[in-house]
């Protein structure tokens, strides 16, 4: 969104998770609602996590990525949708390209989450 709340273009993002419990015994959920400072980065993060990271700052590292452990190709631009274990995914090349507008423009960046 622009500063005027004007959405300048949609993505899709997929909050499926897992269901089961993290490292600390605590049940997986996805990136709750709310307001997070936001860092990006373009690479290659494994499998999981596809050509892009873009940090949210929350306390049990729920993140935006793409890939897909077990997709044919989890590095293409389009490679499909798997569960996360509580991270939000989008495509790849969609994430590359608001990773790439973030790191533009100060790469730190609000991000509301909402339902």
């Amino acid at each position: 969104m622009n500063d005027y709340g004007q959405v300048i273009k949609p993505y899709e993002c997929r909050s499926d998770f897992v269901p089961g419990y993290n490292d600390q015994d605590q049940p997986r959920e996805s990136l709750p609602n709310g307001n997070y400072w936001c860092k990006a980065e373009l690479g290659y993060f494994g499998d999981p996590y596809g050509t892009f990271y873009i940090r949210t700052g929350d306390c049990r590292a729920r993140d935006i990525h793409g890939g897909g452990s077990g997709l044919p190709n989890p590095y293409d631009p389009h490679q499909g949708w798997v569960p996360t274990l509580g991270c939000l995914r989008m495509q790849n090349a969609d994430g590359e390209e608001v990773a790439l507008w973030m790191m533009a423009n100060g790469n730190n960046m609000l991000l509301e989450v909402v339902d």
